[in-house]
């Protein structure tokens, strides 16, 4: 049976127990059923007197009286990003936070899916801290709340004068944030082989890289379900992301702070909007809609009336 969401394929009775012969026929599968393999299921030991493949009966004379079969029931998997269209193959939704995208097919090779997934999850952890250290300080200066840097924009932090010199920061930074990343890159590379630290000798439980775990889990989350954990995760990461290129789009129109502008609109949101802020864009001027609107409301009410 060949349909585009479900197909079964029967395969000859030789070598159902080897998983090379296995792996081929879902490579089969895929190409006769013109779909991704999404799942795969395999059902052996089952009686039969003939032996079908793809619809035509093999001599009997080469067959024993009774054999077994092997049943390769593939369905293709939705890409939830894109209701109605097939998720890639490589995208099985094993990994947390796979929604079937991968347009461009970066992740076909399995090793260039597993450092996608790796820079994915480093950069939305780091996108996470960013965009709270953007959000926090703004709201607590906005709030009364002082200390050192407070009011220093992000946009700014880098010219603040810290207590040591910005030099000796920059090069502090490097060893550190080289010996951690080198330290990553190995474990991607060879997950597992950095867990012992050289140092102070403690160790690391066995686990997934990417998330280590021990003391890098205080609280001990990781003993739940750790799959929800991590498509929540990713999914804040992804967020965040976002969130932050949307902190540096709109310091380049606005030149204030995400908390800036919120304060802003909400004091004026007739006045105060995207539109607003990017007039020059259009024909027409959205500097000041309220303004049009006291124009148009005494020729709306006077509509109708001699």
């Amino acid at each position: 049976i060949t349909t585009r969401e479900h197909c079964t394929l029967t395969t000859s009775p030789q070598a159902h127990s080897s998983p090379l012969f296995f792996s081929k026929s879902i490579k089969m599968a895929q190409v006769v059923c013109g779909t991704p393999l999404m799942k795969a299921t395999k059902v052996s030991n089952v009686s039969a007197s003939k032996a079908s493949v793809f619809g035509s009966v093999l001599p009997s004379q080469k067959l024993a009286a009774k054999s077994s079969r092997t049943s390769l029931n593939v369905v293709a998997r939705e890409a939830m990003w894109a209701p109605g269209s097939e998720a890639p193959a490589h995208l099985d939704g094993s990994m947390a936070g796979d929604f079937g995208f991968d347009p461009l097919g970066l992740g076909v090779e399995p090793d260039r899916l597993q450092w996608f997934r790796a820079a994915e999850l480093v950069h939305a952890r780091f996108a996470m801290l960013a965009t709270t250290g953007i959000l926090v300080p703004d709201l607590l200066s906005k709030s009364g709340f002082n200390w050192a840097g407070a009011g220093v924009p992000w946009y700014e932090a880098g010219k603040f004068g810290y207590s040591t010199p910005i030099g000796v920061v920059i090069v502090t930074q490097i060893f550190l944030m080289g010996w951690a990343e080198t330290r990553r890159w190995v474990d991607i590379k060879n997950p597992g082989a950095v867990n012992k630290d050289p140092i102070f000798g403690s160790s690391l439980p066995d686990g997934e890289s990417g998330y280590p775990g021990g003391i890098f889990d205080p609280f001990g989350w990781s003993k739940g379900d750790m799959k929800v954990l991590q498509t929540k995760e990713i999914k804040n990461g992804r967020l965040a992301m976002l969130a932050f290129i949307g902190f540096a789009v709109q310091h380049q129109v606005t030149g204030g702070t995400p908390i800036g502008d919120l304060g802003a609109h909400l004091a004026n949101p007739w006045d105060t909007t995207v539109l607003s802020n990017a007039s020059d864009l259009f024909v027409w001027n959205w500097g000041s809609p309220s303004g049009i609107l006291s124009q148009i409301a005494p020729l709306a009410a006077s509509a109708g009336k001699p």
